[in-house]
């Protein structure tokens, strides 16, 4: 009498996890910012696509860009980086956005429409309602 053969059980292996070349901007949240090396120069800069934040650093061997994207959040959260490009918005344009979601806000929760005063000459277009 024979035994059974045994079966080889495959091992599957897990790929490894690989670093991020692409990182997410502290100041604007949006996943724009890039490393890059100049080995020439021996320097790094990390930049911002979307607001413009941007730190340099000296090249130091060992280091990976994850290192250096570390480093540039440490000195933003530190205060010492501040963005190039700021958006500024004047007082004008913030109350006309902000009339502008209380209105939307207002017809959406209660369903109903405001009345808007015609000038004079103006006729409504409707035409069911006198």
């Amino acid at each position: 009498m024979g035994r059974r053969r045994k079966t080889r059980k495959r091992i599957l292996l897990k790929p490894p996890k690989k670093l991020p070349k692409v990182f997410t901007c502290p100041n604007c949240g949006s996943t724009t910012v890039n490393v890059k090396q100049d080995k020439k120069a021996g320097k790094v800069k990390v930049v911002c696509g979307s607001c413009g934040l941007e730190a340099e650093f000296d090249l130091v061997s060992g280091l990976m860009p994850v290192d250096y994207y570390n480093k540039f959040v440490d000195l933003y959260y530190q205060g010492l980086i501040k963005p190039k490009r700021e958006e500024v918005i004047t007082l004008s344009e913030l109350g006309s956005v902000a009339e502008g979601s209380e209105e939307s806000v207002s017809e959406e929760e209660t369903g109903e429409v405001e009345a808007v005063p015609l000038e004079e000459g103006e006729s409504s277009e409707e035409g069911g309602e006198e």
